[in-house]
């Protein structure tokens, strides 16, 4: 079995919300009314500045997206985030998780994307990163265009974890030799999932599980790579199916 490692895309691999800047970049294209992402806007003033991530929203956006998506070609949207990411993603990436993912990859471990954006958008940010392959959200494709549905569930909070653990299983990786980095408490069935959880800026909700189980928090300046692999940030935490007792005295209200 072998060694992987999962990065969440929202605050974590990129500032805010990949799919709103993905967005905006549309409506600078007049590919999207504008209308259509203001009610979006205070959200993501919320999330990049406050650390805010409100119930619902990833599931809001995505169903969002698919509705805007609807009767569109596969292969547009497929072009469009490649453009985007070529063009644009630099800005928003957070470069010390960015470039610990490429040095882990560079190291012989595989690096994966995990998020609620649209599978064509999180695997064209894979791409761009030279990262191994990513876990989205699956919209319905007939007769190459989108129908407006989904086949699976939006990759979100448990949904999430469920499609990480096939890919790690469909590529030989032990979910307890792997690493898990994100930054909302919603991951936590993510983190909970494997042998190194690790919180990333993490929301006030993820820093008291992450600080009751042990778990390394990351937040600023990125430790050497040296230090993730020898341990003395990344430690196997023993503590880490304790993650749902922990969670449920600290889980945010619906």
């Amino acid at each position: 079995m072998t060694r992987a490692a999962v990065f969440d895309l929202d605050n974590t691999l990129v500032r805010g919300s990949c799919l709103f800047h993905f967005g905006l970049d549309m409506v600078r294209h007049r590919l999207v009314n504008p209308v259509r992402l203001l009610p979006f806007t205070l959200t993501e003033f919320r999330y990049v500045h406050r650390r805010q991530e409100a119930a619902g929203v990833p599931e809001r956006i995505a169903r969002c997206t698919l509705g805007l998506a609807r009767g569109q070609r596969q292969q547009d949207l497929v072009a469009l985030a490649q453009n985007f990411v070529q063009r644009r993603l630099d800005r928003f990436l957070v470069a010390e998780i960015a470039d610990l993912a490429g040095r882990m990859r560079r190291r012989g471990i595989d690096a994966y994307v995990a998020t609620a954006c649209p599978q064509e958008l999180a695997e064209a940010v894979a791409m761009r990163l030279g990262l191994s392959g990513a876990v989205g959200t699956v919209g319905e494709v007939v007769d190459g265009r989108y129908t407006g549905a989904l086949t699976s569930p939006i990759a979100h909070g448990a949904m999430k974890a469920v499609r990480v653990a096939e890919l790690l299983r469909s590529k030989g990786h032990d979910p307890q030799q792997c690493w898990a980095f994100s930054d909302s408490v919603n991951d936590l069935p993510l983190l909970a999932l494997v042998g190194h959880p690790v919180a990333v800026a993490p929301d006030r909700h993820l820093r008291r599980v992450a600080e009751q189980n042990g778990w390394p928090v990351l937040g600023g300046e990125v430790p050497r790579h040296g230090d993730m692999m020898s341990g003395k940030v990344v430690a196997t935490s023993a503590a880490s199916g304790k993650a749902w007792t922990a969670a449920a005295a600290t889980q945010p209200p619906r």
